[in-house]
């Protein structure tokens, strides 16, 4: 007799949109409108050389917002405008994904406000169109269970270690000066979003070791912002923010570290749990 149910289970994909009730379908329409309308809005809304300055500006166009601009323009791809696209493919299985989109633009809201900044309207909109996505995630309540993986892979919690504690300082320093600062970076909140990728890089790597749903998309999510603020920092090293030549290339080298070590211990994780089914089921 199979017991292959007791050893391995798995989160159940979402079903077709045929099978679902009323109810859900307006939900799930709802949310999928909501979630296309903040990357419409930040499409829009920033400044098309800022919102391409990650891949077409590495020569030094911005002067003393060089740092800010192209780690700006890898956020709002890497952290907001992909991950959204991705939460609109099988909606409740994305946990993760969804939370870097939500954080950022709430964030960046609360700090616009706090700068008295021009840029306080557009964010308000975001940040309340992003709340309203998370009400309307179809995984529901469940978005906040943390499902924490059965056990931990010491080489991935490790690298991920290494580097959360100086990226940590790093967002800390940054909040700081946005909070403190009343200069041209502040007024367009270049200090909190550098901050903010800071805190996302930690947040999502941390999810992607110790959380079983969603882990990949928050692996790879972490690993493209750590690596596009190294990858600036090398470039730039002496403008505003900026993580130094040192910072920017250790920066690099976590993040192709952290996501090679998560994928290769939830795959090992994966096979282990193979055979622990294969055995089972030949009882």
């Amino acid at each position: 007799m199979s017991m292959s149910s007791s050893v391995h289970t798995s989160e159940p994909r979402d079903e077709r949109v045929g099978a679902l009730g009323t109810a859900a379908k307006v939900r799930l329409a709802a949310f999928s409108i909501v979630a296309v309308a903040i990357i419409a809005l930040n499409v829009v809304m920033t400044p098309r050389p800022v919102l391409l300055a990650f891949f077409l500006s590495w020569g030094g166009e911005f002067g003393i917002h060089q740092v800010h601009d192209m780690a700006i323009s890898a956020l709002l791809w890497a952290g907001l405008i992909v991950p959204l696209a991705l939460v609109l493919y099988h909606p409740s299985e994305r946990v993760n994904t969804v939370l870097a989109p939500v954080l950022a633009v709430s964030a960046v809201a609360v700090f616009a406000y706090l700068a008295d900044s021009f840029l306080f309207t557009g964010f308000l909109t975001s940040a309340v169109l992003a709340v309203v996505a998370l009400a309307l995630h179809p995984a529901g309540r469940s978005l906040f269970r943390f499902d924490r993986v059965g056990r931990v892979d010491r080489r991935a919690a490790a690298v991920f270690a290494v580097g959360a504690v100086p990226l940590l300082a790093y967002a800390a320093l940054e909040v700081s000066k946005q909070l403190t600062l009343a200069d041209e970076h502040a007024a367009l909140v270049h200090y909190g979003a550098m901050g903010i990728t800071a805190f996302l890089v930690v947040l999502l790597g941390g999810l992607a070791v110790l959380r079983e749903r969603d882990w990949r998309i928050a692996a790879w999510v972490s690993g493209l912002l750590a690596a596009s603020l190294g990858v600036v920092s090398l470039v730039f090293p002496t403008i505003e923010s900026s993580l130094g030549f040192l910072g920017g290339g250790l920066a690099v080298l976590w993040a192709v570290a952290v996501v090679a070590s998560v994928e290769y211990g939830r795959r090992s994780d994966d096979r282990e749990d193979s055979r622990g089914e294969s055995v089972v089921d030949a009882v």
